[in-house]
């Protein structure tokens, strides 16, 4: 009990600090909203490509500033659309790195980057890998993570992994985008709202591995 408990608390605490963060970015950029349009104007569509290669960096480094940074930046600078659009890439474009990397160079490349430990546990939690589990596993469980472990473990083809893994940040990308350009107390409640609907998914994928 004591190992369960001592691995979620952390967890809790990072989810914590990331919505937090959503919340301050979205609410700084809609108060200096012109002035950030002004910078990113000059930069053009080099800036959105940039945009989109910082979240598949990100998710590759598995650090969560695209979540809790860009994304609620971006939907107030170009709207809710491009800025889903730019994360469903960017987050597949990082994915298929990781997935790539793991697959390729293995436990030891993979032991470097984000630690073997988590990714091992990670694997014994989640079903075998197929075209529908990993649509919904994109739904709850972290995209760069999810990324190494499959690319170690599953025999899964490039065109399916890619193909789930698009299907299955679609929605994450849309609801925070959108969740991103709404006042503070309406993203509250609709992220409150999304983090509990991707536990209730979470638990019944558990639910089904275990029965």
């Amino acid at each position: 009990m004591k190992g369960g408990s001592s691995t979620r608390i952390p967890r809790v605490i990072q989810a914590v600090l990331i919505v937090a963060l959503f919340i301050a970015v979205s609410y700084f950029a809609q108060q200096y909203k012109e002035e950030l349009a002004a910078v990113v104007e000059i930069g053009g569509a080099w800036s959105m490509l940039l945009f989109t290669l910082f979240i598949a960096a990100f998710t590759v480094l598995i650090v969560p500033l695209e979540l809790s940074l860009l994304v609620p930046l971006g939907a107030v600078l170009w709207g809710p659309v491009p800025t889903a659009l730019m994360s469903i890439i960017g987050w597949t474009l990082g994915s298929a790195i990781a997935f790539g990397l793991a697959r390729r160079y293995g436990r030891t490349l993979v032991r470097r980057l984000v630690g073997l430990e988590r990714v091992e546990e990670l694997t014994r939690r989640v079903p075998p890998a197929t075209f529908s589990t990993v649509v919904l596993l994109r739904l709850c469980v972290p995209v760069d993570l999810l990324s190494y472990a499959l690319g170690l473990t599953s025999s899964l083809s490039w065109r399916t992994y890619l193909l789930a893994t698009a299907i299955g940040v679609t929605p994450f990308g849309f609801f925070f985008a959108y969740a991103g350009a709404l006042p503070l107390a309406r993203q509250l409640i609709m992220i409150t709202a999304g983090l509990a609907l991707a536990a209730l998914i979470f638990l019944f994928i558990r639910r089904r591995i275990a029965g």
